[in-house]
Formats: C-alpha cells, structure tokens, sequence
C-alpha cells in the first residue's frame, strides 16, 4: 500500500512539476500509473481468496479492463487519455471491491471486517469509485448548464478523494495494529 501511495504522490503531485518542466503530456504518466493500479490492486485482493473461483474471477476482471484499455488506447488517434480509460478503471475498482465483499460475505471467520486492510480498502474503491462516475458521466453537461451543481460535484469528489486516502491509511493501521 505504501508502494501505491507513493505512486499516487508522484502522478498527482510532483506530476504536476514534472509535465511542467519537461513539457510531457498527461499520457506518460497516467497510462502507466493506471497499468499499475489494476495490477496492484488484482496482486492485492488475490492474496486474500482462498478458492480458485474468486481468484479466476478477478483475473478474467483484471484481463479485460487491459484489454479494454489498450483496445481504447489503440484505437485513439493521439496520444492522450481517453475519458472511456478511466471508466474501465473506475467499472475495475468496483468490481474487484464488490466481489471482495460478496466473498468476504460468504466466507466468514472469526476476524472482525473492520480488522482486515482490504475492507478498508474496497469501502474506499467503492466510494470514490461512485463519485468518479457521476462526475465522469455529468462533468460536461453539468458544466455547460449548470455550473453551480458543477462545483458542488467537483467539491463532492474531492471529499471522495480525502476519504479514500484516510481509509486507506485506516487500513494500513490496521496492519500495524495487527503486527505489533
């Protein structure tokens, strides 16, 4: 998790210096960095399924959204990021965080959900996931008729933003509690 957070840091916010200094588009950067997510978070949520279905499952997900992604990326004439990407990320956290809940759901054991990192974690996919698209699908027509609901929606998402960080660090506290 760590890993991934650092990664967030440079692409969001040294990303910001860096397209600046070296004149690069957002492409360069975001592409891999959502090469990395889907990659990070299958490697994340396959370690907890203990039964072939759950983990062929999400490798089926995993596969497709880079299938998707390359196919959308393939057939787009420039090299930018294409708003269809980001829905085929966004539709990826929340199937994998959904089938983590039904599995968890299905599998009961004595640990209490709140103690393990991944319900943090897909709570927080979950949430930010709905938020991005509602943004995604009504960002521009909300911007053209209505921008007073627009920004309420930016700020909206932005909250979406901090509260998936703060639970991702609720389940990196989590880990930590269990460690020590």
């Amino acid at each position: 998790m760590y890993i991934y957070l650092i990664a967030v840091f440079f692409v969001d916010v040294l990303g910001i210096y860096i397209r600046q200094a070296f004149q690069i588009d957002q492409f360069y950067l975001f592409m891999p960095f959502n090469v990395l997510s889907i990659v990070y978070f299958s490697y994340f949520f396959l370690v907890d399924y203990q039964n072939n279905l759950n983990k062929y499952f999400l490798y089926g997900i995993s596969f497709l959204t880079m299938l998707v992604i390359t196919y959308i990326q393939l057939e787009t004439p420039i090299i930018k990021i294409d708003t269809r990407i980001f829905v085929a990320l966004v539709l990826f956290f929340l199937l994998i965080s959904l089938q983590w809940l039904l599995y968890i759901i299905n599998h009961i054991d004595e640990e209490n959900i709140t103690h393990k990192q991944a319900f943090w974690v897909s709570v927080a996919l979950i949430i930010w996931s709905v938020f991005a698209l509602f943004r995604l699908f009504l960002n521009q027509w909300l911007y053209d008729y209505d921008r007073d609901i627009f920004s309420i929606i930016a700020y909206l998402f932005n909250i979406a933003n901090i509260t998936m960080y703060l639970f991702f660090l609720q389940g990196l506290r989590v880990i930590e509690k269990k460690y020590s």
